[in-house]
């Protein structure tokens, strides 16, 4: 049988190194999960030392309401994964900054001489990284019929007050994207998705994320859905009307919003984990990174209560990170863990103590609190499972 990567067939948990038993435990979990409703459809993807070991989709992509027409999720189902989104925005960053084309201690003024306005002058490209620009936009945030139009967008980072001192922590939903986009657009003269696609998508083999598509396209992705009882607002955005409103809206999904509109399955986002934990180099042997610059984005270098969310956060550049205490990664020392979370129904993640790359992906939301007990125990589940080390093979895609 060809290998479709990252959809080849998939190999014995033990010529990865884990134990057959807990990661099946940990698929039992994730459809035990999506049969008593914590979600209408997902897909879980696990890789190791350049194996795929589990390929799993279940329930619904579309259809979850009456009035939809019903749709399972397939493997190659692509979801909007929202806030997973950064990481390749944030890869993007880490390539120009290899090649000498940025400075992160750099202003973001730099490259983008009309952010400087209002005080946003001393803002570096470091502090986007980090969430610590104090650049927060929720009234535009509200207008989402207008995050088309490129031009709105940079007009309304070049208005933008900020709402924090510099340096305090205070997630950037949207607002890290547009700005982290608009610094690549300045210094390459091409926009990121275009970017991405040459740079790092087509060397990993990773032609299944876009930032964008058609309208025809967009009505194949699997639809988001809010499933808790409880309004959650991050800052002053009120996202349980927001996820299933705006976000399946037409208009959004085929907008280009670089920090929360990437769509993609979790066969694509797990392999892309795998880039990473094998030091930044692609399954063909090429280097993308240095191993230097992929353990600089994805180690920890913040860490606090973030204003925007009200809870603690690990924050590398770009990426969410583990803890030597409980975290979502899991309940034991996740400081080897980063990844980013989508929203609170999707996690694509590595782990460098194990080597595990995996893609998480849903479309049911209830709050910050559900997505602790959901993931948790999952992460928890896979990374016991992996029981001896394991070397990668050469493969080409």
């Amino acid at each position: 049988m060809s290998i479709v990567f990252p959809h080849e067939p998939l190999e014995a948990p033990a010529s990865a190194g884990m134990e057959a038993a807990r990661l099946e435990r940990a698929l039992a979990l994730f459809r035990e999960q999506q049969a008593r409703g914590a979600f209408p459809g997902g897909q879980l993807v696990v890789r190791r030392g350049g194996r795929c070991v589990a390929n799993l989709a279940v329930g619904l992509a579309r259809g979850f309401r009456r009035e939809e027409p019903r749709a399972a999720v397939t493997p190659e189902t692509r979801f909007n994964v929202f806030s997973a989104s950064k990481p390749l925005v944030a890869l993007a960053i880490a390539r120009l900054e290899e090649a000498r084309q940025v400075e992160l201690a750099a202003p973001v003024a730099r490259y983008f001489p009309e952010f400087a306005a209002h005080g946003k002058g001393a803002i570096t490209l470091l502090d986007v990284l980090t969430h610590r620009g104090g650049v927060l936009l929720p009234g535009f945030i509200h207008s989402w019929e207008r995050w088309a139009d490129w031009d709105a967008v940079v007009d309304a980072l070049v208005r933008a007050v900020p709402r924090y001192p510099r340096g305090t922590l205070a997630y950037h939903p949207n607002e890290f994207g547009w700005i982290l986009a608009e610094v690549v657009r300045r210094v390459t003269g091409e926009p990121l998705p275009s970017f991405c696609e040459r740079e790092l998508l087509a060397p990993a083999g990773l032609a299944g994320m876009s930032f964008q598509g058609s309208t025809a396209d967009a009505s194949r992705v699997a639809r988001s859905y809010w499933v808790g009882s409880r309004a959650v607002r991050v800052h002053e955005v009120d996202v349980s009307v927001q996820l299933e409103t705006s976000y399946n809206s037409p208009k959004v999904l085929t907008a280009f919003v670089p920090g929360a509109s990437l769509w993609t399955d979790a066969a694509h986002l797990a392999a892309l984990y795998e880039v990473l934990v094998r030091g930044g180099v692609t399954r063909s042997g090429q280097r993308l990174f240095a191993e230097s610059t992929v353990r600089a984005y994805t180690a920890r270098a913040v860490f606090g209560v973030d204003r925007s969310n009200r809870l603690p956060l690990c924050v590398g550049r770009g990426f969410l990170v583990g803890a030597p205490w409980p975290s979502f990664y899991g309940a034991w020392a996740t400081s080897a863990c980063f990844g980013h979370a989508g929203a609170f129904c999707t996690l694509g993640f590595g782990d460098h103590a194990t080597g595990l790359a995996v893609g998480i992906v849903t479309n049911g939301n209830a709050g910050p609190g559900d997505f602790l007990r959901r993931f948790r125990p999952l992460i928890s589940t896979l990374r016991r499972a992996c029981v001896r080390p394991v070397e990668s093979p050469s493969l080409n895609p």
